[in-house]
């Protein structure tokens, strides 16, 4: 678990927020955009980079996915 958490932290604050709305608070991700008032394209690119991103960041740490 603490290897997620460091990983986790390596994101961006918007990567960070998105998976946070998505993942963590179980929100669609059209629930999330009103939530951050942003489009939900914005949230779906979001959302796909920041998995990509987290994805790398558990490989660099040894976690395989």
């Amino acid at each position: 678990m603490v290897v997620i958490a460091e990983a986790i932290r390596t994101l961006s604050a918007s990567h960070r927020e998105v998976l946070n709305e998505t993942v963590l608070s179980k929100r669609t991700v059209n629930e999330a955009a009103e939530v951050l008032g942003l489009p939900v394209e914005t949230i779906k690119s979001r959302v796909y980079y920041a998995l990509r991103a987290l994805r790398v960041a558990l490989e660099e740490r040894g976690v395989a996915t």
